[in-house]
């Protein structure tokens, strides 16, 4: 497809001005789905790989959004692809995979995130990609904007480490096994804890010696990890005694965003001046959920202190609030009193506005 109007000028990027409309629907494996997605109109979509977009869905008379890593390579600008994961009490994913199908379109904002590769910036000579689970989605962005970029850019040397249950868990499988027979640099590690014999693959858990065994040597080599944190940090730990700079080792970085709130816990007064709301907020309650609950039309869209997407002001006496992610807040930002309302309880009474 091209993207030229009758002006001989590109297409608008697109930026979150019109809904995203399901041009197809992949279910391929279980309790997951893959959506290809595209604008209702002429736009195209620029995102670097390993970036995510944020989906808004309407349940229970209000907009809850959601964010989803693109699985898609940039390079296929008229459409963007997300996988969807069944997770227990994920309602919008839970949602997406019981009633979304082809032609149904829903809100959506422009792909952010800074985890990825800079199509801009010099690769190395040699990457390791290492996710689990779901969080192979952002790693196939990656994988598939490199292997398309050899026949202008040369080739990189790829190894693709992916850990899961079993074979009928692991996504894009087949694809991933063609791109290995395809591209001699791109070599596929598949570790499988309960592996079933359909593919090709280690069975067991990753480890320090396997990964040293696949990866020999350090030089030039640059590592992306994306799946839960226990993985991510054990993963980090065998590249760092590999002889890898923890520098040259990047995370899709996700923090707990759990609170629990006893029975007996304080209550603070929550003001939010420019609705006009004055409510109660739990010792311990997160920000977000406050907000949410008292209808401030606040984003929450990662609710993992990733995005950014749920930041607000806050304002109150020393020591009111407590924050577990700063990850997308600048310097400035932080001195003037913005917090992440995923990542924050609050500790006293305090003054709310969106940033």
């Amino acid at each position: 497809m091209s993207f030229m109007n009758s002006n001989a000028e590109p297409f608008p990027v697109w930026q979150g001005e019109t809904p995203l409309v399901c041009r197809a629907r992949c279910d391929a494996v279980r309790d997951c789905a893959t959506f290809v997605l595209a604008a209702p109109d002429a736009r195209r979509f620029d995102f670097d790989p390993g970036q995510f977009i944020s989906l808004g869905v309407d349940l229970d008379g209000r907009t809850h959004w959601r964010a989803y890593s693109i699985a898609s390579s940039p390079n296929a600008s008229d459409r963007l692809a997300i996988s969807v994961k069944r997770v227990p009490g994920g309602r919008v994913s839970n949602w997406l995979l019981d009633h979304w199908h082809e032609g149904m379109a829903l809100p959506a904002r422009a792909p952010a995130g800074d985890f990825g590769l800079a199509r801009d910036a010099e690769l190395p000579p040699r990457i390791a990609l290492f996710s689990a689970g779901s969080g192979i989605t952002p790693l196939m962005s990656m994988t598939r904007w490199l292997l398309e970029r050899e026949a202008s850019a040369g080739p990189v040397e790829i190894d693709f480490f992916h850990s899961a249950r079993s074979d009928a868990d692991v996504l894009y499988a087949e694809e991933l096994r063609a791109l290995a027979a395809a591209h001699p640099r791109f070599r596929l590690h598949l570790f499988l804890s309960q592996p079933e014999g359909r593919l090709p693959a280690h069975a067991g858990r990753l480890d320090a010696a396997r990964l040293r065994a696949a990866l020999r040597t350090p030089d030039g080599l640059r590592a992306w990890l994306c799946g839960q944190p226990a993985y991510m940090d054990d993963v980090a730990d065998w590249l760092g005694e590999l002889g890898v700079d923890a520098a040259d080792i990047r995370r899709e970085r996700y923090f707990s965003t759990a609170a629990e709130v006893a029975a007996d816990a304080a209550r603070h007064r929550l003001h939010v001046p420019a609705f006009g709301i004055d409510a109660e907020i739990a010792a311990g309650e997160l920000l977000l959920d406050a907000l949410e609950g008292a209808g401030v039309p606040i984003v929450g869209a990662c609710r993992t202190g990733v995005c950014g997407s749920c930041k607000c002001k806050v304002e109150g006496d020393a020591g009111a609030v407590t924050s577990t992610s700063t990850v997308p807040l600048t310097a400035d930002e932080i001195a003037a009193g913005v917090v992440l309302a995923c990542s924050t309880t609050v500790n006293g009474e305090v003054s709310v506005s969106l940033a």
